[in-house]
């Protein structure tokens, strides 16, 4: 009997001490919570200040969504309407900025490559610097296509793309391509 006391004893000193650590963590997180980015010693020094970034517009989100449809859909047409001037495109092995035509041409030789091509929309996210001067929509998304021998493939995609005055004038691309095993 004093052994099974000694054990409801023991657990209620354990359960308490896991309580205390839990409101200490919670304590903690609502410290830090508040805190702007610029008053955090942070690793790596920012470049230029950072931006305070908000949620974005959902418009730009269509505009995003819209520029990529239509590259699916070989819609040069309505692609050229939501692209700025010029584009600045930085791709894994290309960063170079192009006019709005150059940029076509550089979507119509890229999408020759893709027979069936398919998207499955993963994720997305629109955000706004603090000052209105930046607003970037990010796509996240698997990308499925054949080619020309009829074989199937795919590759996960990230794009990062820069609208202004209601146009894509940056894109920049990520790839992830694993071959086939």
């Amino acid at each position: 009997m004093k052994q099974f006391i000694v054990i409801i004893c023991l657990g209620f000193a354990l359960a308490s001490c896991n309580n205390a650590d839990k409101d200490n963590k919670d304590s903690e997180l609502k410290k830090v919570e508040g805190v702007s980015i610029g008053e955090v010693k942070l690793p790596f020094a920012l470049e230029k200040p950072y931006k305070e970034w908000q949620m974005g517009s959902t418009e730009n989100v269509f505009i995003a969504m819209s520029a990529l449809k239509a590259f699916v859909d070989k819609d040069y047409t309505a692609l050229a309407a939501l692209t700025g001037d010029s584009l600045e495109v930085d791709f894994d092995y290309l960063n170079e900025t192009m006019s709005r035509d150059s940029s076509l041409n550089f979507f119509k030789v890229g999408r020759s490559q893709f027979n069936d091509l398919a998207i499955n929309m993963y994720d997305y996210e629109s955000v706004i610097s603090a000052d209105k001067n930046y607003e970037w929509v990010t796509l996240w998304y698997k990308q499925s296509w054949k080619n020309e021998k009829g074989v199937a493939d795919s590759m996960k995609v990230t794009n990062d793309i820069r609208i202004k005055n209601g146009k894509m004038v940056e894109l920049d691309e990520k790839t992830s391509h694993f071959p086939k095993k």
